[in-house]
């Protein structure tokens, strides 16, 4: 996308030599984000003829039926064998006061960059995830870069950042992110991420590719907020239907799983209320064991299974949370790199078509002129010149950018169906776990309660010794009335 305006005034009719001050060299790129893309010719199937001395100059739009029959070839696309372990986080400190933590972080691949395929592992901070990530973005503009996790910075303010729950969600949010990075055909094998993920010098080797980079330079904030707001007011006006349905199908998923998160969020402070009642169920059952000394034992025992479940339910929301919405929530952040990189195309387009309108005005200019002001036709035919080039060079970037991101959804949905994959498989697995537990639990304390005895059913030893007395006395009664009747 163009980060300058090319014409101060807009409208041509109201300027004083029919043309703005418009100077192509300040419009050349400092880079061309294609320029590790071996790329095919296209062709294009919407155009319009003007005339320059005669001479004809024929203008081609890019259509769908041109993006989809040709393809952006890159030296080496398919995806490598790359896996990614996150573990171990350390906390480790440069000041007395400061302190940060460091993940280990084990690769093993076959991508022909890397030093070697065998397991290699090295220590990153957050800050240098923050790095990897804005290295891709800078390399790879047309790319979908998958977003970090979030910074929390209310926790580095309460000093919760140090907590081990906190560091576990974190170690998880890097983890996703680096897995996605390893299933990007071209992410994974970036020069950026060969450095991150292997060196042993990471500080020199860093600074070795900012150096190397240095021509490269993201666009400072005005730069970015001037291009926003000039496209803000301006819309497609030739859309193509696979992005439009690429947005539809984005804004849906972010809808439902948005639907999700609220709707577990109520499960689980339903959850959270189990908890607290089985705990109070608990203590109730322990004050009834102090008022029955008989059954005291049985009683204490179901106390302790009951708040054994409940540590069992509040471990499953644990691993919920951990496994299941925390995924969920980094796969919605992956969906708003989608629709911003979305953007970014439509950005492209825009200028295409904005440029030509202006080569359309200006040719129109010159019609007007070319018998009035004869002496300004070779200023406006350098300008029309100028107008062209950056009509095809804008026009190549938009078809580049367009088939680009076909190949970038497709990655997304590959990346998305594994993550509901191991997101939905978690949360199944830990009520399986839940369950599985619960039932031992609850059968251990069968037997103890089986072998309480009713107390109609306990006899007393001087009950039992007055029933055998009296047995006694009825024997020897009924002797002596057996002798009585003998006699």
């Amino acid at each position: 996308m163009l980060n300058e305006n090319i014409f101060d005034d807009p409208d041509w009719a109201s300027s004083t030599n029919g043309f703005s001050t418009y100077d192509h060299r300040t419009s050349v790129p400092s880079f061309d984000p294609f320029q590790t893309y071996e790329v095919v010719i296209f062709t294009f199937k919407q155009s319009y003829t003007t005339t320059n001395n005669n001479n004809a100059t024929t203008f081609e739009e890019p259509t769908s039926s041109s993006m989809t029959t040709n393809k952006v070839i890159t030296p080496d696309s398919k995806i490598k064998s790359m896996t990614i372990r996150v573990e171990d986080p350390q906390k480790q400190s440069t000041t007395v006061v400061q302190g940060f933590i460091s993940y280990l972080v084990t690769t093993e691949t076959n991508v022909e960059t890397f030093n070697s395929s065998r397991p290699r592992s090295v220590r990153r901070r957050y800050q240098d995830f923050i790095w990897l990530h804005d290295a891709l973005e800078l390399e790879f503009p047309i790319c979908i870069v998958p977003p970090l996790p979030e910074k929390h910075r209310l926790g580095y303010i309460n000093g919760e950042r140090f907590n081990p729950e906190f560091l576990e969600r974190r170690r998880w949010g890097l983890q996703w992110f680096l897995n996605r990075v390893a299933k990007h055909p071209l992410l994974q094998k970036a020069q950026c991420t060969r450095i991150f993920l292997e060196s042993d010098d990471f500080k020199n080797d860093k600074r070795a590719i900012q150096l190397s980079n240095k021509t490269i330079e993201k666009p400072s904030f005005f730069d970015t907020l001037g291009d926003v707001l000039m496209n803000a007011f301006a819309a497609i006006k030739k859309p193509d239907q696979r992005f439009i349905d690429m947005q539809d199908y984005v804004d849906k998923l972010e809808d439902n799983i948005l639907t999700i998160e609220k709707l577990y969020s109520r499960i689980s402070q339903r959850q959270t209320g189990l908890i607290h009642d089985y705990t109070n169920f608990a203590w109730s059952i322990r004050e009834i064991s102090s008022m029955e000394s008989s059954i005291a034992m049985p009683l204490r025992q179901f106390a302790e299974i009951t708040e054994s479940y409940g540590k069992y339910m509040k471990e499953m929301n644990s691993t919920e949370e951990l496994l299941f919405m925390n995924d969920l929530h980094e796969l919605l952040a992956y969906c708003h790199a989608v629709k911003d990189t979305l953007q970014k195309r439509d950005e492209s387009q825009i200028d295409f078509e904005e440029l030509s309108t202006y080569l359309q005005r200006a040719i129109e200019e010159r019609d007007k002129i070319v018998h009035n002001s004869p002496s300004k036709l070779v200023e406006i035919e350098q300008k029309i010149k100028e107008l062209e080039d950056e009509v095809t060079r804008t026009s190549d970037i938009t078809t580049k950018f367009s088939e680009q991101m076909s190949e970038e959804f497709e990655t997304f949905q590959d990346a998305k169906t594994i993550e509901l994959k191991q997101g939905l498989t978690a949360y199944a697995d830990s009520h399986i776990s839940f369950y599985d537990k619960s039932i031992k639990l609850w059968e251990s304390i069968l037997p103890v309660l089986e072998n309480i005895q009713l107390d109609d059913n306990v006899k007393s030893e001087e009950e039992e010794e007055e029933e055998e007395e009296e047995q006694e006395v009825e024997e020897q009664q009924h002797y002596y009335d057996n002798n009585n009747t003998y006699f």
